[in-house]
């Protein structure tokens, strides 16, 4: 038995230690479902939450009601929704963010040679609406879904070697995660929002909307004015990952709570109630979650979503109103809005990552872009102290990428390089690409007489960026004479330009923090987040089958990664993850501003257990699923 991430300890072991995990019977739980049992209208506690439910001591123990209220910026907003009520897939992080333990499984083993994972699931267990939750589910989500070719393309989380999992069913609640070659990084991957792909389908529902299943699938299809059975299954049974998941309440969950209010078309909210069936219970056996419901309004600007905060309209909240510049009028409003600012931390990354199209399809831009002078150049010549005094208030420390110093991850040259401000510098190395002849405004002509003039694709939910592109085009244009115009878009606008390569450049968050099991897009190309080549991105995630073809730097970094997920030993890992590092840094790909600071949320006054400690990131779903929602409660 071995446990990736904490050398030495069985991972039954580990979860005692970590998560309260040992077994208890569940006795206590809300008045409304006691009731409902009174009533004969559902079983007893005891059978609801499975005969080995996970105990949860995350702080004291709490009361049952009440409501948690909090805000998403529209109806594209679907990741604020995840970041409350999770993704819960077979393992997550402890809330230390360096370990690894059970979550819907209650134990698992890997195999000395990282090819054989064994889970053993919650003898008992049940999806929100009754039904059994068994090792069936998982080969319908795997065999049925994620294996079938007519399904989707097969993610690389999900492979090894190039070499997709093998799922083994060894009776109704065990079963084995195989794989042809060594995948050191797969428990990392299946703690991430995507690995509850292996878990989301339960199959006594999905299956009547797959072939396999459902012999009048056509009538169906029809019926519900769907393209073919694919789009059928997502609009009945969503995915970890999208906005379909939001707008179906029969569609039977793990999660602690269940939709109620449905994100569909002219909706003002999206509500949520306690799942009767979760598996969780505190430490006297009372079934999570304390609070009942969940409420979250939404709002079509940032600008209302502080209006409210203020106001005291949310019960937790830090997604879109943690801007730097809101905290001093956030902080004047606490008395009367009745909440406490909180602290909410980064592991690493940059707040803004700059990330040029090297994938363009102008051909003169694309050289250009291809330059790695022409990137330089624009790195020494912004002046990144001058961007944090102005848009951050001073809140920041320049910072190109990668985990802070605290980390055994963290790469010196990675996170450093080029951050002087050296205008003299930046002007010579672009006269030396040819870029010497200018125009009446003074921006530099291109090979083929046009105007040096892009867009920089910025999304509208992050106006903190906004800010700071903003002080970054005058620098460029004045200065270097590059012109820029911000192009602010929506979500699901930005995500579709840069996977198709139709942007020039963009300006986003860089979770890098490299930590197990996430990808690091930063260091190569490998997921959507690759902004900067999403064409080699593309070639790589299908095969060769579509998008551009690596140059040799890019395939190298390939080769490495495979090998990072080929062994089980995180020193190991930690000496090849800096390979990569040193190839990704002599490329300089892309270029940050500032480090990603700490920046808070408001909790309102009576809320507890509010763990210290959280994280800011999109790589798992937190608070859910990490801090635990679930456990907290209203001490009125």
């Amino acid at each position: 038995m071995r446990h990736n991430y904490w050398p030495g300890l069985p991972a039954t072991l580990l979860t005692l230690l970590l998560a309260g995990g040992a077994h208890a019977q569940a006795t206590g739980e809300a008045p409304e479902l006691a009731e409902l049992v009174a009533a004969g209208k559902i079983p007893p506690v005891s059978e609801r939450a499975s005969m080995e439910p996970e105990v949860i001591n995350y702080g004291s123990v709490g009361e049952y009601g009440g409501k948690i209220r909090f805000g998403m910026r529209g109806v594209s907003d679907e990741g604020t929704l995840r970041q409350a009520v999770g993704t819960n897939g077979l393992v997550r992080w402890h809330h230390n963010l360096s370990d690894l333990i059970p979550n819907i499984i209650r134990e698992y083993e890997v195999s000395d040679d990282a090819r054989e994972f064994t889970f053993h699931m919650r003898r008992g267990m049940k999806w929100s609406d009754g039904a059994p939750f068994t090792s069936e589910d998982i080969d319908f989500s795997i065999n049925d879904l994620l294996l079938n070719p007519d399904w989707d393309e097969l993610s690389t989380r999900y492979k090894s070697g190039g070499e997709p999992l093998m799922l083994e069913v060894i009776d109704e609640y065990t079963f084995k995660i195989k794989f042809e070659h060594p995948n050191g990084g797969f428990l990392g991957q299946m703690a991430r929002e995507e690995g509850a792909r292996l878990n989301h389908y339960a199959k006594h529902y999905c299956s009547q909307f797959h072939p396999n299943y459902n012999d009048n699938i056509d009538s169906v299809i029809a019926e519900e004015n769907v393209a073919d059975w694919k789009e059928l299954m997502y609009k009945k049974c969503g995915d970890v990952r999208d906005e379909v998941r939001w707008i179906n309440p029969e569609r039977p969950a793990l999660d602690p709570w269940i939709l109620e209010r449905p994100l569909r078309g002219g909706t003002t909210s999206v509500t949520f109630v306690r799942n009767p069936y979760f598996w969780q219970v505190d430490t006297e056996g009372n079934q999570l979650p304390y609070i009942g419901e969940m409420e979250s309004t939404i709002y079509q600007d940032a600008e209302a979503m502080l209006i409210a905060a203020i106001a005291g309209d949310f019960d937790f909240q830090y997604r879109r109103i943690d801007a730097p510049g809101n905290r001093p009028v956030l902080a004047e409003n606490r008395e009367a809005g009745d909440y406490r600012l909180y602290e909410v931390t980064a592991a690493g990354g940059n707040y803004n990552w700059i990330q040029p199209n090297l994938n363009h399809k102008d051909p003169v831009v694309n050289t250009l872009f291809n330059e790695k002078d022409f990137r330089i150049a624009l790195s020494i010549g912004t002046d990144r102290q001058e961007v944090i005094d102005t848009a951050l208030l001073g809140v920041g420390t320049p910072w190109q990428t990668g985990p802070f110093e605290e980390s055994p991850l963290h790469h010196e040259r990675i996170a450093t390089q080029y951050l002087d401000y050296d205008p003299d510098e930046a002007n010579r190395l672009l006269d030396e690409l040819g870029l010497t002849e200018r125009d009446q405004n003074g921006i530099r002509l291109l090979s083929d007489g046009r105007p040096a003039r892009f867009l920089v694709d910025i999304r509208n939910g992050h106006p903190h960026i906004i800010d700071m592109m903003t002080i970054v085009k005058p620098q460029w244009e004045e200065t270097l004479g590059i012109q820029i115009d911000l192009n602010v878009v929506d979500r699901s606008v930005h995500r579709q330009r840069s996977r198709q390569g139709d942007h020039d450049m963009t300006a986003d968050s860089g979770n890098a923090t490299w930590l197990p099991g996430q990808l690091p897009s930063a260091l190569l190309p490998i997921d959507s987040s690759s902004r900067h080549a999403p064409l080699w991105t593309a070639w790589y995630q299908t095969d060769g089958a579509d998008g551009l073809v690596p140059p040799d730097h890019v395939m190298e970094r390939y080769k490495i990664w495979e090998t990072i997920y080929a062994t089980a030993d995180p020193a190991e890992q930690i000496r090849r993850y800096h390979q990569l590092a040193d190839i990704a840094a002599d490329q300089f790909e892309a270029f940050g501003i500032t480090k990603n600071a700490s920046t808070f949320g408001v909790v309102k006054n009576g809320l507890m257990n509010v763990l210290e400690g959280m994280k800011s990131t999109g790589q798992f779903p937190s608070p859910a699923n990490v801090f635990m929602p679930q456990a907290w409660y209203w001490n009125r």
